[in-house]
């Protein structure tokens, strides 16, 4: 009878590095979106996550909407992770829209109305998108179209004070400040203590010759805006460079006292 000997296997540290390797790696190959979902949202290491991932377009949306106001600002960055996730899905929900008011922040109003323009040909109903082809429109001089837009956007919002107020500095640029001084007084009904609103009321009664109400409501627009937060002018400008809040607000406060001080000197 053969006598057996028992064989015992002993693993080098070598191969079980190897072993090791191996089972992170099939990890990574199985789970490899959710871990660059947990790398981006935890640490915000984009160029981790994207090497973990490079199919995935909420993703990329996700990068852009961070570089573009929700995190740190860097509006190269946003662009470049908003055409990735183009490139994967270019139909995307809210990726055009994103893209369109990332190009009106950079004055690219053409490449602005084209993203725009797409993102209510995919999804029509989603109106607020009339809101920004109105401030595209009104800043390419197409004042006409710009007031289609936001009249449409004020139809599904008709709550909307920017809304109004932005419909009513179309009219003011038309030269109608009859239409300003009722737009102004539609948005009021909501909003009756809005700096914007109060001054867009404020210019068109000084340009209709009203300068005693006029003087009142700017001097209202002005206290408004002297007690008013920094943070609260920035939500006004989602997109814009949280940098300029401070100037933004001050160049409010100014023009107000400009146009104050018009009134006042106006008699003399």
């Amino acid at each position: 009878m053969k006598n057996f000997k028992s064989t015992k296997y002993i693993f080098s540290p070598i191969v079980m590095t190897s072993v090791l390797t191996f089972f992170v790696s099939l990890s990574i190959l199985v789970f490899h979106n959710k871990l660059a979902w947990i790398v981006w949202k935890n640490f915000h290491c984009d160029m981790v996550a994207i090497v973990l991932n490079q199919k995935d377009a909420e993703l990329f949306f996700d990068m852009g909407n961070y570089y573009f106001g929700e995190g740190d600002y860097d509006l190269d960055k946003s662009d470049k992770y908003y055409k990735k996730a183009l490139y994967v899905d270019n139909s995307l929900e809210r990726l055009h829209y994103q893209m369109a008011r990332l190009y009106f922040i950079k004055n690219e109003l053409s490449r602005a109305r084209y993203e725009i323009n797409k993102e209510l040909e995919l999804y029509s109903e989603f109106k607020r998108s009339y809101y920004v082809r109105g401030l595209i429109n009104g800043y390419d001089n197409k004042l006409e179209e710009a007031e289609v837009d936001f009249v449409e956007f004020l139809k599904w919002k008709k709550e909307s004070w920017a809304g109004y107020n932005d419909l009513a500095w179309v009219y003011f640029r038309m030269g109608d400040y009859k239409k300003v001084l009722a737009t102004a007084d539609s948005g009021l009904k909501y909003y009756p203590d809005s700096v914007w609103l109060l001054n867009s009321k404020g210019v068109a009664l000084l340009n209709l010759g009203r300068n005693d109400e006029a003087r009142s409501i700017l001097k209202n627009a002005l206290f408004t805006a002297e007690n008013m937060d920094v943070s609260e002018w920035g939500v006004a400008y989602p997109g814009n460079n949280p940098d300029i809040y401070n100037n933004g607000l001050d160049a409010m406060k100014e023009s107000i006292k400009r146009n104050i001080d018009l009134i006042d000197n106006s008699g003399k």
